[in-house]
């Protein structure tokens, strides 16, 4: 399994333990969070996991190819999130799964507003005026970001409203690459709470939760279903 943008390792470890047959390739671009991971990596484990700092669009040449992929917080951080969809797509095998994270551009979207707001404030990102935009932002509307529980972490409040590059996606631009793409969608990853919205709306209509239609209508009418981001499966035919 190759877990893409496995940052400083928690995410990664908890794939290992969760699977006990499976090798795992955890890459970043970040060394510093590699060596992080590496050093915290349980020693139970280390015969079953290894590390690598890569670039996702250079991932094309290792000459490898993996069952699982993992990509559930990384994309969203490029320039061209389906860019790097494309590289992933190409090292899974022919009934691979991938698991994907990105973020919804409806869910975000007091995120959005917010960082137009620390831009025409002039805000940086440092600990002094991460706290003092928090602070600021709560006489305001945008205090509907508390829903966030980033947004009470000095490091976390930094990657929600201050992250450099972060793309946003809709439903059907989604459902648009896995059909150009000949993907098998297999469903998203949600809540409780998100089933009882489903049933509300087709619970007439029985069950089809591999529908993006349907989820598309979900979203458009309660906005906050994905409030942390898409998460899914699909598999390469």
């Amino acid at each position: 399994m190759l877990v893409a943008g496995c940052g400083t390792g928690l995410h990664s470890t908890g794939i290992a333990q969760r699977h006990p047959d499976v090798q795992v390739l955890a890459v970043d671009l970040s060394l510093a969070s590699l060596a992080y991971a590496k050093r915290k990596t349980p020693a139970d484990l280390a015969a079953r996991m290894s590390y690598a700092q890569a670039d996702i669009l250079k991932l094309g040449s290792i000459g490898r190819s993996f069952d699982m992929i993992d990509a559930s917080g990384v994309l969203h951080h490029m320039a061209d999130p389906f860019a790097g969809w494309r590289i992933l797509l190409g090292l899974l095998k022919p009934g691979g799964l991938m698991r994907l994270g990105f973020y919804s551009e409806l869910g975000r979207r007091d995120v959005v507003a917010a960082r137009a707001f620390i831009a025409e404030q002039g805000y940086q990102p440092t600990p002094a005026d991460i706290r003092r935009c928090r602070q600021d932002l709560l006489t305001t509307p945008l205090r509907s970001l508390t829903r966030f529980h980033d947004y009470f972490s000095t490091s976390e409040c930094r990657d929600l409203l201050f992250h450099v590059q972060e793309s946003r996606l809709t439903i059907p631009a989604i459902k648009d690459f896995i059909a150009g793409q000949g993907l098998r969608f297999i469903g998203f990853e949600f809540d409780p709470a998100t089933l009882q919205r489903y049933r509300a709306l087709f619970a007439k209509e029985g069950w089809s939760m591999d529908d993006l239609d349907r989820w598309q209508a979900v979203e458009t009418a309660y906005p906050d279903t994905f409030i942390a981001m898409y998460q899914f499966w699909l598999q390469k035919p």
